[in-house]
């Protein structure tokens, strides 16, 4: 195939990567009158410390008749304030309370809403409530946020129509389902100028967190009352605006909690709820405008959307735990993650970069699981579920012999090189952890058997499947990727050359091994059932060709009997949209843009009304609303549909369907790059390709969208742009490469013509 190389002569025709993501496609409704038969899960707002969920009056309400039928692991599924690494010696997070509210009108005490609407506002990481009250005559409108870098939850409350004639809102600082104490908690109230000071102890066997929680109300002519547990601020004749405050300080991890209140109080005091929610949209401001895409799917996009918002609310000081909640497996952090290729292209790759060295600080707990001062290069075998400190959060059962998230941590770890070509990361970071996974694949798990073959031993693959299962399919794909991540890190840093060599020997070994029926790849030897596992050559791993018929069979396979297959367990009657979106990312990278679309949108059919992904959603179970696990996946799908990467070659829009004529992106790509390209009616208008400062000058081949090639001339801090009504002429250098020299005359009106 014939490449084109360009020489720029310093006319960059799109000039900035820096637009954001449409208004409509961040803000998310439903109302009383839209939610129809479907279970209503609450939106959540968090800042990666504080988190909590929401109801639709911004409001934390425990029995909504939906709570009950929601299915969760580690608590039940009700709203309530958790702090991320606040845990009490049974490993469970301490419970913050939560906060409601009462609205009294002359005809009805304690009014419940007549009609509701909420929308949860991803711009600003805010949740926005319409309530009508009395007949009508009365509304109640309400915001709420968690700050985006401060332990602050703010409320806000503003009346319409007739007020009511008392409004009070209270604190509960008690355990989720009632009014009992937190557990192992005692505290202590002391009354203050405008509102609470509540002083606490999370007791514990060694490291007690002491703290406090204040609430504060900004109305002069407030009433405070409390019984040690519920905490009310009463406001006879309310004013038409009113706003409560939520402070958070305490001693963990070595804070001066003393000095932490005492800014706090004087930050909400001085800024109240209009400055602190400018500095909170700020942030989030800048979290949106790293990159965008905008495309005709307009479901998908919000779907897109709320994904990443639910990984931004989960990244805490440490990494992305499963969610952080108790009904979320107490909040602890897998190892079998799909984060950082989602939030690398996304442009969050300082997010990223954070898990990665959250599994870099827990590398010695890790050695310590698997070898000795005798033998230290038995490699390192991270929990299952990790707390903050690298203990096992899990209880017993077959996961405990699950070895396959050491393959993800992997993935995980040489993902952020990939993007951000940092080699200070992976001599400091990465590279000790993909050394310490690749060794222990090497020593502990590959066997060469007497026939001849390699294979990874036995252990349980993914839960469904079998328990001790040799030659697991995803299993041994992931150790192949493991082993060969760690040999190409070794050979950028010029270190443990003999020792890359065995790695890659070893898996290529383990590619001749792998099992299949002749037609397709299986998840198992002679496994007849189905399983996403079987796809795991091309995703997550990459370690096979999309070229190769075994892989591309059992991928098509599977989504042919995908709803005998399609959930983590053994329940429901349809694909779940995790399973589904891992379907749509394998069939994107086989250039299937039709079959990664009809699986997005298949996907789709389970997520909830603010576009959240489940674990599971049908109509009959809901399991694990806004569980960080899947929407790694999910973003990473629609991304590969607009931009892949392999090495260094860059494909620009290699799987989008028939259907998609216009739509648009910005996001990263390898080696320090970011990509803008817009297509308009089925074809490239415009493309534009920025070198950051840590870009190797490795010469790149950009695939465009009708499979013609590129090599754009780039080095660090360059920016190569092109945009189709501009192209000028062609001149001819030889038989293999042309070099097009940009000048504003229009002469070429499409690629087919220049090219």
């Amino acid at each position: 195939m014939k490449k084109i190389s360009f020489a720029l002569f310093g006319i960059f025709l799109c000039s900035s990567l820096g637009f954001a993501a449409a208004e409509n496609s961040l803000t998310r409704t439903c109302s009383s009158e839209t939610m129809g038969n479907a279970l209503y899960s609450p939106p959540i707002i968090a800042n990666g410390d504080v988190c909590a969920m929401v109801d639709f009056r911004n409001c934390q309400f425990q029995y909504l008749p939906s709570y009950k039928k929601i299915k969760c692991v580690g608590g039940n599924y009700r709203p309530s304030i958790f702090r991320a690494g606040r845990r009490t010696d049974d490993k469970k997070l301490a419970c913050f309370g939560r906060f409601e509210e009462r609205a009294d009108f002359a005809s009805t005490p304690d009014a419940k809403p007549e009609k509701w609407s909420q929308t949860l506002d991803l711009r600003s990481a805010t949740s926005e409530t319409e309530c009508e009250f009395n007949n009508g005559k009365s509304k109640m409108f309400s915001s709420v946020f968690v700050h985006e870098h401060l332990p602050i939850i703010a409320i806000k409350k503003r009346f319409e129509g007739e007020l009511p004639e008392k409004y009070v809102f209270k604190y509960v600082f008690a355990e989720p389902d009632g009014n009992k104490p937190t557990l192992q908690t005692r505290s202590e109230a002391v009354k203050i100028r405008d509102g609470f000071d509540i002083k606490y102890v999370i007791e514990k066997r060694a490291g007690s967190i002491s703290g406090t929680t204040f609430v504060l109300c900004d109305a002069p002519d407030a009433s405070f009352a409390n019984n040690g547990v519920e905490f009310a601020v009463e406001l006879k004749n309310p004013p038409r605006e009113v706003s409560f405050f939520i402070i958070f300080a305490d001693d963990f991890d070595g804070n001066n909690a003393a000095k932490q209140s005492e800014e706090l109080k004087a930050t909400v005091r001085k800024e109240g709820f209009a400055g602190l929610y400018a500095s909170h949209s700020s942030k989030w401001k800048s979290f949106w405008e790293k990159s965008y895409i905008n495309i005709p799917n307009k479901r998908a996009e919000d779907a897109y959307y709320t994904a990443i918002y639910n990984l931004k609310c989960y990244s805490t000081k440490w990494s992305i735990p499963v969610g952080i909640f108790r009904s979320h497996w107490q909040g602890s952090y897998f190892g079998f993650t799909f984060f950082n290729p989602a939030l690398c292209a996304s442009g969050h790759i300082a997010e990223a970069e954070k898990v990665a060295s959250f599994w870099r600080s827990l590398l010695n707990y890790a050695y310590r699981r698997t070898s000795s001062a005798k033998n230290p290069t038995a490699g390192a075998r991270w929990s299952w579920q990790s707390l903050e400190d690298g203990a096992e959060a899990t209880s017993s059962g077959r996961w405990l012999d699950h070895v396959l998230h050491m393959c993800n941590i992997s993935l995980e770890t040489w993902t952020c090189y990939r993007y951000s070509n940092d080699k200070s990361y992976l001599e400091k970071t990465g590279y000790p952890v993909l050394k310490g996974c690749a060794d222990f694949f090497q020593t502990q798990m590959v066997y060469a058997l007497k026939n001849g073959r390699t294979v990874i031993g036995r252990c349980c693959d993914l839960e469904r499947l079998p328990p001790a299962l040799e030659n697991a399919f995803l299993t041994t794909c992931g150790a192949i990727a493991s082993l060969e991540f760690a040999a190409d890190a070794a050979d950028v840093l010029k270190v443990d050359s003999e020792r890359a060599a065995l790695w890659r020997e070893t898996a290529a070994k383990l590619k001749k091994s792998l099992p299949n029926d002749g037609e397709k790849y299986l998840s198992y030897p002679d496994a007849k059932e189905r399983s996403v596992a079987a796809l795991s050559g091309v995703y997550p791993y990459g370690v096979l060709p999309a070229s190769d018929p075994l892989q591309r069979a059992a991928i098509y396979d599977f989504e042919k009997n995908a709803m005998s297959a399609g959930n983590m367990y053994v329940m429901g009657e349809k694909i779940c949209s995790w399973y589904a979106a891992w379907l749509a990312l394998a069939q994107a990278r086989l250039g299937d843009g039709d079959g990664a679309s009809r699986n997005i949108k298949s996907s789709l059919d389970s997520v909830g009304k603010f576009a959240e992904i489940c674990e599971i959603n049908e109509p009959n179970i809901m399991s694990v609303p806004w569980c960080s696990s899947p929407q790694g996946t999910y973003i990473q799908a629609v991304n590969e549909m607009l931009l892949q990467c392999e090495g260094d070659t860059v494909k620009i829009a290699p799987a989008i369907p028939r259907d998609w004529k216009d739509c648009e992106f910005s996001l990263k790509a390898f080696d320090d790059l970011s990509v803008f390209a817009k297509i308009s009616g089925g074809k490239l208008e415009k493309l534009t390709i920025k070198a950051g400062e840590k870009y190797s000058a490795r010469q790149k081949t950009v695939v465009l969208p009708d499979g013609k090639q590129i090599t754009p001339n780039l080095s660090p801090n360059s920016e190569f742009s092109l945009k189709v009504p501009f192209w000028s002429g062609i001149k001819r250098t030889d038989e293999k490469s042309t070099e097009v020299v940009f000048v504003p005359s229009g002469k070429f009106q499409s690629m087919e013509e220049m090219l």
